[in-house]
Protein backbone atom coordinates (compact mmCIF):
# COMPACT_ATOMS: atom_id res chain seq x y z
CA UNK A 1 0.00 0.00 0.00
CA UNK A 2 1.07 3.47 -1.23
CA UNK A 3 0.90 6.11 1.46
CA UNK A 4 2.35 9.16 -1.02
CA UNK A 5 0.78 9.47 -3.90
CA UNK A 6 3.92 10.98 -5.18
CA UNK A 7 7.66 10.07 -3.96
CA UNK A 8 8.97 12.68 -1.70
CA UNK A 9 10.57 16.13 -2.26
CA UNK A 10 13.88 17.39 -1.16
CA UNK A 11 13.13 21.01 -0.80
CA UNK A 12 16.32 23.86 0.38
CA UNK A 13 15.55 27.06 2.32
CA UNK A 14 17.95 29.51 2.58
CA UNK A 15 19.23 29.89 6.32
CA UNK A 16 18.74 33.25 8.58
CA UNK A 17 21.27 35.94 7.91
CA UNK A 18 21.71 39.14 9.88
CA UNK A 19 18.63 40.92 7.43
CA UNK A 20 16.12 38.40 8.14
CA UNK A 21 16.77 38.78 11.89
CA UNK A 22 16.89 42.76 11.56
CA UNK A 23 14.02 43.80 8.83
CA UNK A 24 10.80 43.12 8.97
CA UNK A 25 9.30 42.38 5.23
CA UNK A 26 5.89 43.75 6.80
CA UNK A 27 5.54 47.34 8.56
CA UNK A 28 3.96 48.30 12.04
CA UNK A 29 2.04 51.21 11.95
CA UNK A 30 2.04 53.09 15.57
CA UNK A 31 -1.42 54.51 16.16
CA UNK A 32 0.47 56.92 18.41
CA UNK A 33 2.94 58.45 16.56
CA UNK A 34 0.14 58.72 13.79
CA UNK A 35 -2.01 60.96 15.58
CA UNK A 36 -1.15 64.26 17.19
CA UNK A 37 -2.56 65.62 20.56
CA UNK A 38 -3.26 64.25 23.85
CA UNK A 39 -4.28 60.72 25.04
CA UNK A 40 -4.92 59.00 28.14
CA UNK A 41 -3.31 55.79 27.68
CA UNK A 42 -5.65 53.68 29.95
CA UNK A 43 -3.16 52.67 32.62
CA UNK A 44 -5.20 50.98 35.27
CA UNK A 45 -5.65 53.60 38.49
CA UNK A 46 -3.97 55.90 36.69
CA UNK A 47 -5.01 58.89 38.40
CA UNK A 48 -3.66 61.92 36.04
CA UNK A 49 -5.26 59.40 33.24
CA UNK A 50 -8.36 60.55 35.18
CA UNK A 51 -8.20 64.13 34.41
CA UNK A 52 -6.29 64.36 30.50
CA UNK A 53 -8.36 65.34 28.51
CA UNK A 54 -8.33 63.73 25.01
CA UNK A 55 -7.88 66.44 22.00
CA UNK A 56 -6.13 67.88 19.44
CA UNK A 57 -6.83 71.41 19.95
CA UNK A 58 -6.70 73.57 23.42
CA UNK A 59 -8.80 77.04 24.09
CA UNK A 60 -8.01 79.72 25.68
CA UNK A 61 -10.57 80.53 28.02
CA UNK A 62 -9.05 84.52 28.00
CA UNK A 63 -8.73 84.86 24.47
CA UNK A 64 -10.82 82.97 22.81
CA UNK A 65 -8.02 81.27 20.51
CA UNK A 66 -7.77 77.86 19.94
CA UNK A 67 -4.94 76.37 19.03
CA UNK A 68 -3.60 72.67 17.87
CA UNK A 69 -1.55 70.77 19.13
CA UNK A 70 1.27 69.16 17.05
CA UNK A 71 2.85 66.67 19.67
CA UNK A 72 1.53 63.13 20.80
CA UNK A 73 1.26 63.81 24.61
CA UNK A 74 0.28 61.12 27.39
CA UNK A 75 0.77 60.90 31.08
CA UNK A 76 4.01 59.19 30.50
CA UNK A 77 5.49 61.39 27.98
CA UNK A 78 8.77 63.34 29.16
CA UNK A 79 9.63 66.68 28.86
CA UNK A 80 6.02 68.26 28.42
CA UNK A 81 4.58 72.15 28.71
CA UNK A 82 0.90 71.29 29.57
CA UNK A 83 -2.25 73.11 30.54
CA UNK A 84 -4.47 72.73 33.42
CA UNK A 85 -8.09 73.93 32.76
CA UNK A 86 -10.54 74.67 35.85
CA UNK A 87 -13.37 73.60 35.00
CA UNK A 88 -15.09 75.99 37.66
CA UNK A 89 -14.44 79.25 36.81
CA UNK A 90 -12.17 79.00 33.47
CA UNK A 91 -9.02 80.07 34.59
CA UNK A 92 -5.81 77.83 33.22
CA UNK A 93 -2.54 77.37 34.41
CA UNK A 94 0.50 76.42 32.28
CA UNK A 95 3.49 74.24 33.42
CA UNK A 96 6.44 72.34 32.02
CA UNK A 97 8.05 69.48 33.11
CA UNK A 98 11.28 67.27 32.43
CA UNK A 99 10.22 63.82 33.74
CA UNK A 100 6.76 62.42 33.00
CA UNK A 101 3.64 64.32 32.82
CA UNK A 102 1.83 62.01 35.66
CA UNK A 103 4.83 62.59 38.07
CA UNK A 104 4.48 66.55 38.12
CA UNK A 105 0.39 65.88 38.09
CA UNK A 106 1.41 64.02 41.39
CA UNK A 107 3.52 66.98 42.49
CA UNK A 108 0.37 69.42 41.91
CA UNK A 109 -2.07 67.07 43.93
CA UNK A 110 0.38 67.86 46.58
CA UNK A 111 0.49 71.37 46.20
CA UNK A 112 -3.73 71.37 46.29
CA UNK A 113 -3.56 69.53 49.66
CA UNK A 114 -0.67 72.02 51.63
CA UNK A 115 -2.13 74.90 49.76
CA UNK A 116 1.42 76.11 49.08
CA UNK A 117 1.58 77.52 45.77
CA UNK A 118 -1.21 79.76 43.63
CA UNK A 119 -2.20 77.05 41.98
CA UNK A 120 -2.74 75.19 45.33
CA UNK A 121 -4.86 77.67 46.87
CA UNK A 122 -6.53 78.07 43.68
CA UNK A 123 -7.54 74.24 43.55
CA UNK A 124 -8.30 74.10 47.16
CA UNK A 125 -11.44 76.44 46.48
CA UNK A 126 -12.41 75.07 43.15
CA UNK A 127 -12.09 71.90 42.72
CA UNK A 128 -12.89 70.96 39.37
CA UNK A 129 -9.63 70.77 36.84
CA UNK A 130 -8.73 68.95 33.63
CA UNK A 131 -4.92 68.51 32.00
CA UNK A 132 -3.96 69.07 28.76
CA UNK A 133 -0.79 68.39 27.22
CA UNK A 134 0.21 71.13 25.01
CA UNK A 135 3.70 70.14 23.46
CA UNK A 136 6.18 67.74 23.41
CA UNK A 137 10.10 68.73 24.44
CA UNK A 138 11.68 65.09 25.06
CA UNK A 139 15.47 66.35 25.09
CA UNK A 140 15.02 70.16 25.31
CA UNK A 141 17.24 71.92 28.21
CA UNK A 142 15.04 73.35 31.14
CA UNK A 143 15.48 77.08 29.40
CA UNK A 144 13.77 75.70 26.40
CA UNK A 145 11.06 74.26 27.91
CA UNK A 146 10.75 77.12 30.08
CA UNK A 147 10.86 79.77 27.52
CA UNK A 148 8.63 77.20 25.89
CA UNK A 149 6.13 77.40 28.82
CA UNK A 150 6.03 81.54 28.55
CA UNK A 151 5.38 81.87 25.54
CA UNK A 152 1.95 78.86 25.66
CA UNK A 153 1.63 81.39 28.65
CA UNK A 154 1.55 84.27 26.75
CA UNK A 155 -0.27 82.57 23.65
CA UNK A 156 -3.21 81.56 26.19
CA UNK A 157 -3.65 84.33 28.27
CA UNK A 158 -3.04 82.77 31.48
CA UNK A 159 -1.43 85.28 33.48
CA UNK A 160 -2.85 86.37 36.56
CA UNK A 161 -5.48 87.89 37.24
CA UNK A 162 -6.99 86.26 34.49
CA UNK A 163 -5.35 82.91 35.05
CA UNK A 164 -3.27 81.20 37.59
CA UNK A 165 -0.22 81.57 36.41
CA UNK A 166 2.09 84.23 38.52
CA UNK A 167 5.56 84.10 36.27
CA UNK A 168 6.37 87.58 34.65
CA UNK A 169 7.08 86.98 30.60
CA UNK A 170 9.69 89.34 31.00
CA UNK A 171 11.75 87.24 33.06
CA UNK A 172 12.75 85.00 30.18
CA UNK A 173 16.89 84.59 30.85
Amino acid sequence: MNVLSSPPQVIYRQPRNLQSHLVRAKLVENVKNVHKGCYKTHFKNCVTCNVLQETDRVYSNATGETFTIFSTITCTSVGVVYLINCKDCGKQYVGETGGELRVRHRGHRQEIRKGNTPLGQHFQICKNFDLIGLQSLVNASKQKREAIELRWIYRLGSLSPVGINVKDVRTVS
